[in-house]
């Protein structure tokens, strides 16, 4: 009976030490996704940011309707995207103060790239419809401004698909890392749990 005890103390301490390793490399994973989060959104309110302006100052001294159209479309995505990189970094910034176990940490991972990649296929239909509208822009009333629409949300669907593939491939690096993980202990929300693989 001593005997069992022992051993069973035993495992209960070894599981423990096993336990918090882990979470510590959960931990630096998490971390490392957060600081890429951050470092992401920076570059895109970098990208928006500049866009307003320039945007700005081409559709208030443009002469020719097409270019004013294009510039002025730049601005209003350029907004939009320091909208979303401000939001996202806030995000990431709150985060990063976060302690999480193992399973919410690796939900998030996961949640991250899917994302990115769903964003991605977002911007091949940004870049489909741009080409079309300047494809097809002398068919409308105003073919200046549409023209000038098509070649912004065409280089605007570039760029971001640049952004989320960049972003996507970042997140996915650690894909072996964090699924190696796995294949320990590892502390969820409902307990402890063991992880083998066969």
């Amino acid at each position: 009976m001593m005997k069992q005890l022992i051993v069973l103390i035993c495992l209960v301490i070894v599981s423990q030490y096993a336990s918090a390793q882990n979470n510590l490399s959960f931990d630096s994973l998490n971390k490392t996704r957060v600081k890429t989060n951050k470092i992401g959104m920076l570059h895109l309110g970098g990208w928006g940011t500049i866009n307003v302006i320039a945007g700005g100052i081409g559709y208030f001294t443009a002469n020719d309707k097409e270019w004013k159209s294009f510039h002025g479309m730049n601005a209003i995505w350029g907004a939009t995207n320091a909208l979303i990189a401000f939001g996202g970094f806030s995000g990431a910034k709150k985060e990063a103060g976060q302690l999480l176990s193992c399973d919410k940490a690796l939900a998030r991972y996961e949640s991250n790239k899917r994302l990115f990649l769903i964003n991605a296929g977002l911007d091949v239909l940004y870049i489909g419809t741009g080409v079309t509208l300047n494809a097809y822009a002398d068919n409308f009333n105003d073919p200046a401004m549409w023209h000038g629409f098509g070649k912004s949300i065409a280089l605007q669907g570039i760029a971001l698909l640049i952004f989320d593939g960049t972003m996507y491939t970042l997140h996915s690096r650690h894909n072996k890392q964090w699924y190696k993980l796995l294949q320990g202990v590892c502390v969820t929300g409902n307990g402890v749990g063991l992880n083998y693989n066969f």
